[in-house]
């Protein structure tokens, strides 16, 4: 009987050690009042902390000047506000006037044409040189043939009544007759000499044609030639 006392004893010594240590660990996690136990103050329970130096407030921007909605009075309007009547749709602003349009200057005015200068009247014609009756030499030069002949230069020439007419002297014997414009003029000179002709000069500075008879060869032949006559070295005698 004593031993059951013991056991009995022991278990409740054991359940009662058990429900401290539960206790114990509820208390740890979060404390719980016991019923009919009045609780501590908040300022009580919890330590005061010193309290951080209050930052300085940046001051606030003056209010802009708002009109009050619906009517309701507000802060003192500025000089020269408008406000509208409780209910009143409220007016629209002035409108700023606008700056006036900059005009572009117009672009550089195009230049009038220039009136064309008037055509000089052509000059009149020069009226032909009257050379006098006379004795002249000009300088004359041969072209055509095989080379071998030639002409005296410069030539003498005659002028008579503003025609011009040239001794053509040849650097052979064996020329019978010249051809100029289809007409035949015969010798001047004496048999044995030089040949010598004298033919009419139609223009200066310009290749006149001409033929000249040759019988040289097996059998009389034309042999045709240019004279050139110089009118710059034109001299009179």
């Amino acid at each position: 009987m004593k031993r059951n006392g013991t056991s009995i004893s022991g278990l409740l010594l054991g359940l009662i050690l058990l429900l401290t240590l539960l206790v114990s660990c509820g208390r740890q996690d979060e404390p719980v009042a016991a019923p009919g136990a009045a609780q501590p103050s908040q300022d009580e329970a919890q330590p005061t902390l010193p309290k951080a130096p209050a930052e300085k407030e940046p001051e606030a921007a003056a209010p802009e000047a708002t009109q009050p909605e619906d009517g309701a009075s507000g802060e003192a309007q500025p000089d020269g506000a408008f406000t509208n009547p409780a209910g009143a749709d409220p007016e629209p602003a002035p409108a700023e006037p606008e700056p006036d349009p900059v005009t572009e200057p117009d672009s550089d005015p195009e230049p009038e044409p220039e009136s064309e200068p008037a055509e000089p009247a052509p000059d009149p014609e020069p009226e032909p040189d009257v050379w006098e009756n006379g004795a002249y030499t000009a300088n004359v030069t041969l072209e055509g043939g095989t080379g071998r002949a030639s002409v005296t230069s410069p030539a003498q020439l005659r002028c008579e009544d503003g025609q011009f007419w040239a001794i053509i002297e040849w650097s052979s014997p064996n020329f019978d007759y010249m051809k100029v414009n289809g007409e035949r003029y015969e010798l001047i000179s004496e048999p044995g000499g030089n040949s010598v002709f004298e033919i009419p000069v139609a223009a200066f500075d310009q290749a006149l044609d001409v033929a000249a008879d040759t019988i040289a060869m097996s059998e009389p032949h034309e042999v045709e030639y240019t004279l050139t006559f110089d009118s710059a070295s034109l001299t009179r005698q």
